[in-house]
């Protein structure tokens, strides 16, 4: 299994935002993938309404989005590829954290004192 991302570079509002998803990631089993989907949705929503939104950034997060979903189906359809997709998934939020080093806090997260 591949290595757990880490959010240790990233600021706390967001590292906290995105934890959720990536234990889910790791840890669901056949049947979950509905519940895979939504702790992803409601990670990348909460992410969004916390940053600037960049291109590449938005584009990181959608393709980190498609991959959690495609293993998501594959949990639920109980395909034998499940670890090779979870995989895809974790360098999916890999690459998503990289990504989220370089992000603003947005005017709303600075107001309320989450910024960074």
């Amino acid at each position: 299994m591949p290595r757990t991302p880490s959010t240790d570079s990233l600021p706390s509002t967001l590292a906290i935002g995105l934890q959720p998803w990536i234990n889910v990631v790791e840890t669901a089993t056949i049947g979950m993938g509905e519940h895979l989907s939504a702790a992803a949705a409601n990670s990348s929503s909460g992410i969004r309404r916390r940053i600037v939104p960049t291109p590449l950034l938005d584009h990181a997060l959608v393709q980190t989005r498609m991959a959690t979903d495609i293993l998501a189906v594959a949990l639920d359809e109980r395909r034998a590829d499940v670890e090779r997709l979870r995989a895809d998934a974790l360098a999916a939020l890999s690459e998503l954290i990289v990504w989220l080093q370089e992000a603003k806090p947005n005017a709303v997260t600075g107001e309320l004192g989450l910024g960074w």
